[in-house]
């Protein structure tokens, strides 16, 4: 069992008893006006325009963030402070995990109510450029927070800045097991309502974790992925973009075929695992079709490695995609989107073009570029049960 120090002792367990028994006070008294659980009538800062559909989705789950997209989230995407958790998330502590691998601990982002009721676990994990303390993550503990979930969100050896112990290493995928078996072993958690979210490099980080537990996850919700180590290094020094050199670093130099480092980031990559969870996991991946940061044939080829041979997507139609920024017509006329509810997406202003299933894997292509929806995922989720 990994051992961990919470930040603080008696504050959290009076925030969990206050904070409800404050929420029930108000509602009685009328105090809360009309305005949705969770929103405000003013806008912070900063802050999306008001939602105007219900906040809470069919099965009664609360979305309290008034953010939809992480794109639209104040600040960058690699901002991380404990100061804005704390304020906006003040249920949600700091803790310890000791390695399984080293000597070394991670720090990490985790709450749970304490309630004797077998709660869904969301394990999180954070973006490419910055660490466990994610500031675009906060939507998502909140949403734990509002519906008694457990909520985990660790470090893995932080940002992946070309540090080999970065970057999908083996000490890394560690300290996600790690993560995940301390809330199993701490939490009352409901086995059949194991979630999982990634988004970016955290996607990257969740197919490797998803491929080693696939009997566990309900469900596996994947935001733009980085799929292939080696095929995005080539896309990123083309460009010129800093994520080669973080790559070449973590890989020990630069991945051209028949080298370790070929080799070393090919094992790095989530391709290299992706097959063990093909027909065991449910896994939704979701990707803006303009997306210049991981292209979307990242996200094209990790479905065609999760959906059986019949349903996979040519490679002519991958490269028209790639080329015209379009979905292409005879990819079009196999697409669900017309069949299914995409309202959340519809919300976000990122209407789906594209929706494809095969067994338990699926792919959405949105109108958007490196993004990720916090609803739709999260209603995703909560719908599914092993």
């Amino acid at each position: 069992m990994t051992g961990a120090l919470p930040e603080t002792e008696n504050a959290p367990r009076l925030r969990r008893w206050c904070l409800p028994v404050l929420a029930l006070t108000l509602t009685l008294l009328g105090g809360c006006g009309d305005s949705e659980p969770g929103t405000s009538d003013q806008p912070s800062a900063g802050a999306e325009q008001p939602v105007t559909q219900d906040s809470r989705d069919t099965a009664g789950l609360q979305y309290p963030s008034e953010h939809l997209r992480v794109t639209r989230y104040p600040g960058e995407l690699a901002d991380a402070d404990r100061d804005t958790w704390r304020e906006q998330a003040p249920e949600i502590e700091r803790i310890e995990i000791a390695s399984s691998a080293d000597d070394a601990s991670q720090p990490a982002l985790y709450y749970d109510s304490g309630s004797e009721r077998e709660k869904p676990l969301l394990l999180v994990l954070h973006s490419w450029s910055t660490d466990y303390l994610q500031n675009i993550d906060i939507p998502l503990g909140q949403f734990a927070v509002a519906n008694d979930w457990v909520f985990m969100h660790p470090n893995f050896r932080g940002q992946n800045d070309g540090r080999p112990e970065s970057t999908a290493s083996d000490l890394a995928i560690a300290d996600m097991q790690d993560a995940l078996d301390y809330a199993l072993d701490n939490a009352s958690i409901d086995r059949s309502r194991i979630y999982l979210l990634g988004y970016s490099g955290g996607a990257l980080n969740a197919m490797h974790l998803a491929s080693r537990n696939p009997d566990l996850f309900a469900g596996v919700s994947l935001w733009v992925p980085v799929y292939d180590l080696v095929s995005w290094y080539q896309w990123n020094a083309e460009r010129g973009e800093k994520y080669a050199e973080e790559i070449a670093q973590a890989c020990g130099g630069e991945p051209t075929p028949g080298t370790d480092a070929h080799d070393e980031c090919a094992k790095r990559s989530a391709k290299s695992r992706i097959e063990d969870a093909a027909g065991k996991v449910r896994v939704r991946i979701a990707h803006g079709i303009g997306d210049q940061t991981v292209p979307p044939e990242q996200a094209l080829h990790a479905y065609n490695d999760l959906a059986d041979e019949a349903d996979r997507i040519s490679q002519e139609q991958i490269d028209q995609l790639m080329a015209d920024r379009r979905v292409p017509d005879a990819l079009k006329e196999r697409s669900i989107h017309a069949q299914e509810d995409h309202a959340r997406f519809d919300e976000a202003d990122a209407p789906v073009l594209l929706h494809l299933k095969s067994g338990l894997a699926e792919l959405i292509l949105f109108d958007g570029e490196h993004d990720m929806l916090y609803r739709p995922g999260l209603e995703w989720l909560g719908e599914q049960e092993r």
